[in-house]
């Protein structure tokens, strides 16, 4: 196996120079960046590769972090991931990437081996505002997407509750009044925010939230199939618009409304539902900025590794998208 020290001797250069470069403590150093890149290239041209055990022993830092996702088929979350790896990989940091399943249990279990991988520090979107995170924990932890009630972690959000107010706005500008509204679980912080603000939009318009409309715990295609032929078998429940908690749902709302025989009615989301353009429907969507939480929440991390204790940092909507307004937030 190569060494630190065969790659100094080839070089002509002191073990400590290369440990330096090679170990990124860069910081304070004057090394020439032609030295830099003549080290490094040497170690990948030898086939060098760090021991992190020994590192990790010497320095009590693994540079492993985790990422840990509900699930790896949404591509909100993907999309967060993809930016994560990448500056992970930047900042010379592995990334271990993790699913809770929306599964308080499962949740902990991830927790709980992260801690004997000796991870550095994580990067979490809670399963549960109330139920989450309630050990002490060996590593730093940066909540994304959501947080947990008693914000005891520093968390980089996007900001749920105006963006609802946004997109329930553009909703009644369509003309509607009574929305239905398929959440995911009530217990979801997200989901909280969001039905605040679209609360405070219908009051402020004069128009009360008919319960009967909302439903939660609806994570996928075939949830929402059933939920709507129920609904659109049922007399009693009238409602002229959707806004779904998911953009999973919208495969099952539309292959219900197609089968029922139900005109299109305006349906809104916070995700961009992939293959819209080709999907029959009247689509307004807030587009969340994934990559910026990404990147935001990544740096909160190191800030917080390196002694600082981040502040919440709150998210816009990128633009509200509605192809039947021009006027839409854009």
């Amino acid at each position: 196996m190569v060494s630190m020290k065969d790659i100094a001797n080839a070089l002509n250069l002191s073990r400590c120079t290369v440990s330096d470069i090679l170990n990124n403590k860069l910081e304070h150093r004057s090394y020439k960046p032609e030295t830099i890149e003549m080290v490094r290239m040497k170690a990948k041209e030898m086939g060098y590769v760090s021991n992190n055990i020994a590192r990790s022993l010497k320095t009590g830092s693994t540079r492993t972090l985790a990422i840990v996702v509900p699930h790896l088929s949404n591509p909100f979350y993907t999309h967060i991931i993809q930016k994560v790896e990448k500056l992970a990989n930047k900042e010379d940091y592995s990334l271990i990437i993790c699913t809770t399943e929306e599964k308080l249990d499962k949740e902990d279990h991830v927790l709980q081996m992260l801690t004997s991988r000796m991870v550095d520090g994580i990067l979490i979107s809670p399963v549960s505002f109330e139920g989450s995170l309630q050990k002490e924990y060996s590593y730093k932890i940066v909540c994304f997407d959501r947080t947990i009630e008693s914000g005891k972690y520093p968390a980089a959000l996007f900001d749920n509750e105006t963006a609802a107010r946004q997109l329930m706005s553009q909703v009644l500008r369509r003309g509607c009044s009574r929305p239905l509204l398929l959440n995911t679980a009530e217990s979801d912080y997200t989901i909280r925010c969001r039905m605040k603000g679209y609360r405070q939009v219908l009051r402020e318009a004069g128009c009360e939230l008919d319960d009967r409309l909302v439903y939660y715990d609806i994570y996928d295609k075939m949830q929402s199939y059933e939920i709507m032929c129920r609904i659109l078998k049922d007399p009693d429940i009238r409602f002229d618009s959707i806004v779904l908690g998911t953009n999973f749902c919208i495969y099952g709302v539309l292959r219900a409304l197609k089968e029922l025989n139900v005109p299109s009615v305006p349906i809104a989301g916070f995700e961009d539902f992939n293959g819209s353009e080709v999907m029959d429907g009247e689509f307004i969507k807030a587009i969340q900025p994934e990559k910026k939480i990404g990147k935001e929440a990544f740096y909160m991390l190191l800030r917080y590794l390196n002694g600082e204790k981040p502040q919440d940092v709150f998210l816009q909507t990128d633009e509200i998208e509605d192809p039947f307004d021009e006027d839409a937030t854009n």
